[in-house]
């Protein structure tokens, strides 16, 4: 009821703006769309779940950090900013956690904000081997890896694969290395660059081992997937 009163009030202030000829300012969310995105139902475990959600501003992110200024001098219209691929860019600086030698530069493009998320780029360091790949919670990573919380839940609360129907949304799989540069190219449709399930802010871990995708039984195998310690990690956001 209180989002068809919003929906409505905000229609009848676009439209007086447009009748009297004038923008109207200060309305959070003013030009742009309003995103509806559906996810279906899991047999036992949950209904459909409604997202509702609009269009993300775009923030200068990069190795530089944020912008000087006020936050409302940060907001860029989508309509006129530059953008170096279609839709939505993210990017993640992948930085080691003590000293393992693991770094790499990761982009994420999301076309449309309810369609799927490429994940492209090269990784350099990798010991040989199989290693798990995560969206954490947070951001917070400072000097090391520790501190980047659990995976990235949302709605589903057990760690699973991929493809998995049931798993935490920052559940990526993994990617193998034969000891030289790594080349990822990940195709995601749970993970999303704007709306409830957006991964921006937040962190990407590669982690030392393989994730067993939560199929060991284990305590940890549930939680982590037995994929080991973050060997390296970054924040992820916007590329404008």
């Amino acid at each position: 009821m209180h989002l068809r009163l919003h929906v409505f009030v905000g229609q009848t202030l676009w439209l007086i703006a447009v009748l009297n000829g004038k923008t109207i300012q200060g309305i959070p969310g003013y030009g742009r769309n309003l995103i509806i995105k559906s996810l279906p139902a899991i047999e036992d475990y949950q209904s459909n779940v409604y997202e509702i959600f609009m269009e993300p501003y775009l923030y200068e992110l990069g190795q530089q950090g944020f912008l000087g200024g006020e936050r409302s001098e940060k907001q860029i219209d989508l309509a006129v900013a530059s953008r170096s691929g279609p839709g939505l860019q993210a990017v993640v600086y992948l930085q080691d956690d003590e000293e393992s030698g693991v770094a790499g530069e990761l982009i994420f493009t999301q076309i449309v904000p309810n369609g799927p998320v490429t994940l492209h780029g090269n990784i350099t360091g990798l010991p040989a081997g199989i290693h798990g790949v995560h969206v954490h919670q947070t951001g917070a990573i400072k000097d090391n890896c520790k501190e980047i919380g659990p995976h990235f839940v949302a709605y589903y609360g057990r760690h699973g694969g991929p493809r998995d129907p049931i798993r935490h949304v920052g559940d990526l799989g993994n990617i193998k290395s034969e000891g030289e540069t790594v080349n990822v190219k990940i195709v995601d449709h749970l993970i999303s660059l704007a709306g409830p399930r957006s991964i921006v802010g937040r962190s990407l871990a590669i982690t030392k081992s393989e994730d067993d995708y939560g199929r060991a039984g284990t305590e940890d195998s549930a939680l982590t997937g037995t994929s080991g310690p973050a060997i390296a990690c970054g924040v992820i956001g916007y590329l404008n």
